[in-house]
Formats: C-alpha cells, sequence, structure tokens
C-alpha cells in the first residue's frame, strides 16, 4: 500500500503562508473532487496546528500496516492500492475518488482522533477504493449519481460489512466505531430495528430515486433515524443477508456488477418489505 502524505504541504501552504491555492496544487485531482462533493472552498481554515498534525499521523500511520494486512488476509492484493493523507474541512471521514485510472482512498487526518476510529473509517474507505476498482460502475461523476440511493445503499452497506470482516468487529462497532457511547450505540440500534420495515419500504419506493432531500446516510438529526444514518444499518443488514443467502465472499461482493447486486438487493428489499 502506498502511502502519499500531503500534511507537509498543509503545513507550508496553509499554516505558515495561507495560501490554499498552493495547498490544492499539491494535488489539484483530490481537491477537485474533495471541494466538488465534500467541502466548500470558501469555508476552508486552519483545522489543526503543525503538533496536532504530528499527533494524527503518529496515530493513523503504524495502524495503516495492520489494517493492510487483515485486508490481505481476505486474498487481496494492495500493493497498487494509494492511500492519501492531509487535512481537510473536517466534513468527512474520506471516501475515494478516482484520479486516471486508479481509485484513491482519501483520508483526512483531521477527522481522526482514536484508534478505533482509524481502525473502522480508514478500513471502510479503503474498501469503497477497492469496490470502485473492481466495479467501477459504482463511482459517482455527478452530484445525481452520488446521491443515489441505491448506490448509496450498497456501497456503504459492502464497505461497512466487509470492514466488520477485516477489523474482526460487531455490526455496531463497523457502524459508528465510538463515535456514541455504548448507551447511544444501543439505542441507535434499538430504533433501527424497530423501523427496520419501514426502512425497507422506504427504500424500495426510492431505490432508483436520486433525491437531495433523502438523509439516510446523513448525520442531522439524532432524533431522527431518516436523519441520522439509518442507511447504512439497512445497508449492513441488507449486505447481510445476501452473502448468508447466495454465500458470497469478499471477492465475489467486490467484483459483482451493479446490476446483478442490485436485483439481489431488490428482491432481498422486496421480501423485508412484506
Amino acid at each position: 500500500m502506498n502511502i502519499i502524505d500531503l500534511t507537509d504541504s498543509y503545513i507550508k501552504h496553509i499554516l505558515r503562508n495561507n495560501d490554499l491555492s498552493a495547498y490544492e496544487r499539491s494535488y489539484p485531482a483530490l481537491f477537485g473532487h474533495y471541494f466538488k462533493y465534500w467541502a466548500r472552498r470558501k469555508f476552508f481554515s486552519k483545522t489543526l496546528t503543525k503538533t496536532e498534525v504530528k499527533r494524527g499521523l503518529d496515530l493513523i500511520k503504524p495502524r495503516l500496516k495492520i489494517i493492510e494486512k487483515n485486508i490481505c488476509s481476505l486474498g487481496f492484493d494492495t500493493s497498487h492500492l494509494d492511500i492519501l493523507l492531509f487535512v481537510g474541512q473536517n466534513t468527512s471521514n474520506g471516501h475515494a475518488f478516482k484520479d486516471r485510472k486508479r481509485f484513491i482512498a482519501w483520508i483526512p487526518i483531521e477527522t481522526y482522533e482514536t484508534l478505533l476510529r482509524v481502525d473502522v473509517f480508514i478500513t471502510h474507505e479503503i474498501v469503497h477504493a477497492l469496490h470502485y476498482t473492481q466495479s467501477p460502475d459504482f463511482y459517482f461523476h455527478t452530484f445525481s449519481e452520488k446521491r443515489s440511493t441505491s448506490r448509496q445503499l450498497i456501497t456503504e452497506g459492502l464497505a461497512t460489512y466487509l470492514t466488520m470482516d477485516i477489523m474482526n468487529v460487531n455490526d455496531g462497532i463497523a457502524l459508528w466505531a465510538d463515535y456514541l457511547s455504548k448507551r447511544e450505540l444501543k439505542i441507535w440500534l434499538q430504533k433501527c430495528q424497530q423501523k427496520e420495515r419501514e426502512l425497507n419500504k422506504f427504500v424500495l419506493k426510492n431505490f432508483s430515486l436520486s433525491n437531495p432531500k433523502t438523509t439516510l446516510f446523513e448525520v442531522d438529526d439524532p432524533n431522527n433515524i431518516y436523519e441520522d444514518r439509518a442507511g447504512y444499518f439497512l445497508g449492513l443488514s441488507i449486505i447481510n443477508q445476501i452473502v448468508k443467502v447466495k454465500k458470497l465472499n469478499a471477492k465475489e461482493l467486490l467484483s459483482m456488477p451493479r446490476k446483478k447486486i442490485e436485483e439481489m438487493v431488490l428482491e432481498q428489499l422486496e421480501l423485508n418489505a412484506i
């Protein structure tokens, strides 16, 4: 696994010179993607000090070897996989973007404060890069494609499911790491489970749509699971059910054509909505 570290550029261009344009030039493809889909350029500001950058790198880098070893144990080749570390605007744990013909996992280090978050969410983002590499039809090139209900349900469900397998954690940890307390997590899971049939119906109805008002995959209102990452819960549940029924392994999941897995997911949603 190849690590691309842009934190020196952050220190030089942002902390010393307050020059965002120069910082962007350190990797234009990344920042083009980041500011289009995940953050707003006009609000960019200093989020970490030099000391905090070092602390973040010291937390993350040693865990990358462990994550890579665990991924390789499932039979994946990570020798050509790139992971990009940079300082962003604290708006996302990361994702993956396309740079020419490669998909690169990008990690904004300011969002990682604990080892568990590193283990869970960096694994999650790396799985996105592996998935897009194996099944590029799941990648997005427009806002409409990004917000596709079917695409989000499958990609996020698959990444969460494989994170459980790779890091040997339970579903609650794979979904939230330690962002929630044990009590908060228990309550959240209970709410999702109680509404699971309704969630299946809702996603079935919106499966082929790309609705900017759908907030199933966002954290907006902790009192309403429809606006508090319930899409991740449902995606994980659906993928887990399909794996058990179809006897699929990790490689088969990541390489399955989009149309084929969408048909499986639709079938499972219909069964669950009854």
